[in-house]
């Protein structure tokens, strides 16, 4: 929201204020250092590097497949 120039001043307010709410319920563990960083994603930009393994155990990254559609789905165990 914060980087999005169509997003109205009442819009980008919520959005700062989920952001500092998320970092405070976040604090000491790993995700604050995550919420901290600069966000330098935007529609249209190209994605960030992700490697990891398929569910096969083969390891990939998402640059492997650039100019393909790639549908992400990031799941866990906590």
């Amino acid at each position: 929201m914060q980087a999005d120039p169509g997003a109205s001043a009442a819009d980008r307010a919520a959005a700062a204020a989920s952001l500092a709410e998320a970092q405070q319920l976040a604090a000491g563990t790993p995700l604050a250092a995550l919420l901290a960083a600069p966000v330098g994603i935007r529609i249209g930009a190209t994605a960030p590097e992700i490697d990891g393994q398929d569910t096969d155990g083969t390891p990939f990254k998402l640059s492997d497949y650039r100019g393909k559609v790639v549908v992400l789905d990031f799941w866990g165990f906590w």
